[in-house]
Formats: C-alpha cells, structure tokens, sequence
C-alpha cells in the first residue's frame, strides 16, 4: 500500500508476465511475452503454442486480455479493482455450439481465491464473457441436458444473467 491509502497498480500485461505456466497450460512463458510484444507493436499475436496449433491474444488493454487457444477454447482475463487491491478473474470457455465456463478468482500475485467470495452463486453449465468496458459478466445457460427428445417437445429456452463488478463481487 502506497502512503496515501492507495495501493499500486497491476497492469494486465505485468500480470501475464507473473503468471504461472501451470494456469495456462497452452501457452509458455515465453509465447505470452511474444504475445504481450506483438500487440504492444500492433501486429497479430499469433504464435505456436504447446500443443503445436496456433494460439492468439485477440485483445489487450490495461485491465483485460482474451486469448484464443485453440477453435474451441478462450481464456479471458480481467484485472478487477476492489476496495484496497485487486482481483484477476479467469474465465476458461470450452465448446464451440455449446460453450461453458470455468470462473476462478486470483490475487495479483496469483494465490488462489474463493470463487464464492465473488461470485454468490456457483453458475455450472453456464457460458461466461465478460465485457471490460461495463465490467459485466454475461452468464448465458446451456440447455444440453434438457433438449427435446422428440420434434413436438418444446426446448427450453436459455437464460441469461448480467453481473456487474461491485469492487467487491459480481451481483
């Protein structure tokens, strides 16, 4: 904590450059520099990456990253200021039709944190984007265990839930 209340502030590229290769099993340490260079100079960041396919940083700015790992895999990060720190949410999706998500919480140094201490509900089966700019976290639900059996049954229609960053939790 700085003197006058504050604390210092993380940048998303300084936080992918701490990030530990366990959390993002795709990419080494150095693809995710390369990454971090190549959007710096405003090139594509395409590299290989440990599964010999390509991977990409689509989007980089000072609280948010998505990556695409692979056509059926991103991996969102999102910088979260919250009362006297902050807090990196990862969102893992997996699924091309059907896409769901796994939310995980860290400090800034990457210590793993309560997802429910964020997020007051668990919200399995869902898909999640988030949007940096309103710093709302869309879960969308997927219907794969309730489709119709036959032509008549009806389907289910989807449900969508908006959270928005509290500084202290999406609600």
């Amino acid at each position: 904590m700085l003197a006058n209340g504050a604390f210092a502030q993380t940048t998303m590229s300084e936080a992918l450059k701490s990030m530990p290769d366990s959390l993002m099993a795709y990419l080494t340490h150095n693809n995710r520099l390369d990454c971090i260079d190549f959007c710096e100079a405003n090139m594509k960041a395409e590299v290989r990456n440990a599964f010999d396919g390509k991977s990409e940083l689509v989007q980089l700015t000072s609280n948010y990253a998505l990556f695409r790992l692979n056509d059926a895999s991103t991996l969102e990060l999102c910088l979260l200021d919250a009362d006297n720190s902050q807090v990196i949410c990862m969102i893992q999706t997996y699924g091309t039709d059907m896409r769901e998500s796994v939310i995980s919480f860290f400090t800034t140094s990457w210590q793993q944190l309560p997802t429910r201490q964020f997020l007051s509900e668990a919200y399995d089966g869902y898909g999640a984007q988030y949007d940096p700019d309103q710093m709302v976290l869309t879960l969308e639900s997927n219907n794969y265990l309730s489709r119709p059996a036959m032509e008549e049954q009806i389907e289910e229609k989807k449900v969508q839930i908006k959270l928005k960053w509290s500084r202290r939790e999406f609600k």
